[in-house]
Parts: C-alpha cells; structure tokens; sequence
C-alpha cells in the first residue's frame, strides 16, 4: 500500500514538471518551440512579418505574403577575386576564416569546382499540407537557415499568391537543430483544410 501511494505521489510530482516547450500563434500559423523563445514583433509593410528570439539571442524572421524571399533563388559561391577579397573588412575577413572558401585572380577565368564552394544546401520536404524548400549554410554557423514555402495559396497568375519564409542568420548549429524541429510542427489555420 505505501509503495502504490509513494508511485502515485511521484508521478503526480512528475506530471506537474513545467514542460519545456510552449506553443506560441501567430495568427495565420502556429509553432512550438523551446519554452526560453520569445515572439519577436516586426512591422511589415506588405506582408505579415513578425519573428522569435532564441534562448542566444538569435532572431529569427517570417515573412507571409506576396514577396516573401526565396533564398534558393540566389545560388551562392564561397569564391572570390582577389580584388573583392582585398576589399573586405577585417571583421568579414575573420569570418570567412572559419569556412571553406577560395580566392582567385578573376573568377570568371579561374578553374575550380563551384559545388565545393556552396554557400548552401537545400532539401525538400513537407511542413503542413505544404511543399518546403529547407535552407541551411554548408559551413554550419555561416549564413541563413529556414524554410521557403512557395505557396500557401493563390497564384501569380490572378495576383494573389501568398508564400512563407522563415529565416535566421549565423545560428549555432543547436539553435538551428532546435529551429528546424520547430518548424515541423507549424500548423496553418487559414491555409490547411
């Protein structure tokens, strides 16, 4: 009998545990995310933004609307001329120190493999009922990771296409892992039926 009581009182205690992550509504969407994120509030003139700030102070950017950016559009390449390099800041210099890059005298005339000097890679998969274009920098901590959703609905044809990005720069690599799962459990009021 005192070993039941004793089980019973140590779940309740257990069961009153805060959880470590909360649910935060956008409106439009919802996510969950670690209970330390805080919803980050940003005027948008033409489309609804707004955002979360990570437990490191990281900010992370949606945007939901016609122009929200597709980061799979801008192929990047870690490969410089020498007179761009040249022109860089120490600062930028510095960074460019903890990733794989290459410069050379003229890129255009150079011969190196492009695919070796990626920016980012990109992955498809599903968020909702909805295709998504998954953005993370090749070298971890070393540009934008996210998502890009092409379209929530409409089209560009009759002018009322709406699409989602969501974005955040240089994040730890467990801020980005935190991030990423985050946004797997977006669920879409007005766009998912």
């Amino acid at each position: 009998m005192k070993r039941t009581v004793s089980t019973l009182i140590l779940l309740f205690i257990l069961s009153c545990k805060k959880s470590d992550y909360k649910n935060i509504d956008f409106g439009s969407f919802e996510l969950t995310v670690p209970q330390n994120w805080e919803e980050y509030e940003v005027k948008g003139t033409d489309s609804y933004v707004g955002g979360l700030v990570t437990n490191e102070q990281d900010t992370l950017i949606f945007d939901l609307g016609w122009y929200s950016g597709d980061l799979t559009n801008n192929i990047e390449i870690l490969v410089f001329s020498e007179t761009e390099y040249s022109e860089f800041s120490k600062k930028q210099r510095n960074r460019l120190e903890k990733v794989k890059y290459l410069v050379v005298d003229d890129k255009f005339t150079a011969e190196y493999d492009a695919k070796e000097y990626l920016k980012y890679k990109f992955t498809k998969g599903t968020i909702a009922c909805f295709s998504a274009k998954f953005i993370e920098p090749t070298n971890k901590g070393f540009g934008a990771s996210g998502i890009y959703i092409d379209s929530l609905k409409g089209s560009r044809k009759t002018y009322d296409k709406t699409s989602m990005s969501f974005y955040g720069n240089d994040l730890s690599e467990s801020t980005q892992v935190e991030f990423f799962q985050a946004l797997k459990t977006m669920e879409f009021k007005d766009y998912c039926k």
